[in-house]
């Protein structure tokens, strides 16, 4: 009996497994996330509660852990969000202007025949 493996056809797909089946990504991520979260949670075990505590460490700790996991068409979340923002803050309308050379060219010559006008004026006071 033949045992048939699939392939990928994009190799790009395929990440090394670095601990426990997760990326180095993924694995840094989670402990930064275990870093911001689990000591939040123990200081604040005693005002709000377990659940109130576990809520705000899923809270702190949720963007570190997207950013571990989320990938959409080979962008990561931190991206996807840095896209966002270039995006909404570009001008809706845009408009085509083209700067004409030779309109330049003639205003700097009128502008020089009338500083050369008002010099002469400014002598012959």
């Amino acid at each position: 009996m033949a045992h048939y493996v699939q392939i990928p056809k994009d190799l790009n797909d395929i990440k090394q497994k670095f601990m426990f089946g997760l990326t180095k990504r993924q694995v840094v991520s989670f402990g930064i996330g275990g870093v911001l979260g689990i000591p939040l949670f123990f200081l604040t075990r005693s005002t709000l509660g377990v659940s109130g505590a576990i809520f705000v460490m899923g809270a702190v700790a949720a963007p570190a852990l997207i950013c571990g996991l989320y990938k959409k068409n080979g962008i990561f979340f931190e991206q996807t969000i840095k896209n966002m923002f270039r995006y909404f803050k570009r001008p809706r309308k845009r408009t085509y202007r083209t700067v004409n050379l030779y309109e330049c060219i003639e205003r700097q010559i009128e502008y020089t025949k009338l500083k050369k006008l008002l010099d002469k004026i400014e002598r012959s006071k």
